[in-house]
Formats: C-alpha cells, structure tokens, sequence
C-alpha cells in the first residue's frame, strides 16, 4: 500500500476519533475537572484508534501478537498524548486568563470548570492535530514493522 493512501487511512481513523475524544471530553469534563476528563478522552480514543488502525490502516503489515501491536501502539502513542494534552490545556489556561499557576493547577485538576463547549472542542481539537504527526510516524516507523 502506498504511503499516501495509508495516510489518508490513518487520518480517517484519526477524524473518528477525534470526535471519540471530542464527545467524551466534553461529557466527562461537566462531570470531573478537565485535566482528568482530557486524558480520559485520550486514553479511550486512543484504544478506539488502535482498533480502526489494526484492522484497516496496517491490517496488510501486523507481524506481532495482538496485545503485542496494542502496547507498542499504546506506549508510541504517549508522545503525540504528551503534546496534545500539553498544548490543549495551555491553550486553555491561556484563553482563561488564568494569571497564576496555582489558579490553573486549581482548575485544571480540582474544580468542574464551567466554560463554554466550543472553547473545550476548539483547544482540543488544536492539542489533537499538534499530536497527529508524531503519531502517524511512530505508528508507521514503530507499531506496524
């Protein structure tokens, strides 16, 4: 299969998924504090994922077990996690006004935070296209040799 074309599969994949993490993200955050309901969002979008990319994306280049293919995925993937819940939340604390850390670590992991739905999907959704290249690569380079 040709690059492009896998790609293209992997962006597919990704675009359902991120109206996974999209949906849960902003169900569970008017529910528990954003930081938790965030990475919740990735870790179920995440596994959603992995499950599309096994068996469309890379169904032609699985070489290991299962579980095998789910933990390297799992463990490649933090990078990409690491940058969209970095980039999201700071985003957010940015367009918060949020003037000090201990006033952003407060909202962030200890109070249900009341804002608006576009604002949580719009920082989300810039985390999750920053977090996207660093998956495709580490899926392509990593997970699926």
């Amino acid at each position: 299969m040709s690059l492009i074309i896998r790609l293209a599969k992997f962006a597919v994949v990704g675009g359902l998924g991120t109206i996974v993490n999209e949906a849960i993200y902003v169900l569970a955050s008017k529910a528990i504090p954003i930081g938790v309901s965030l990475a919740i969002a990735i870790e179920i979008s995440l596994i959603f994922n992995f499950v599309l990319n096994d068996i469309w994306t890379f169904k032609d280049k699985r070489s290991n077990s299962y579980l095998n293919r789910l933990l390297k995925f799992h463990g490649s993937s933090y990078l990409g996690n690491i940058v969209q819940y970095v980039v999201a939340l700071i985003l957010l604390i940015y367009l918060l006004h949020v003037t000090s850390i201990s006033q952003a670590v407060f909202i962030l992991f200890f109070s249900k935070l009341t804002t608006s739905t576009f604002l949580l999907v719009l920082t989300n959704f810039i985390g999750i296209v920053s977090g996207f290249l660093v998956r495709f690569i580490t899926s392509l380079k990593y997970v699926w040799t």
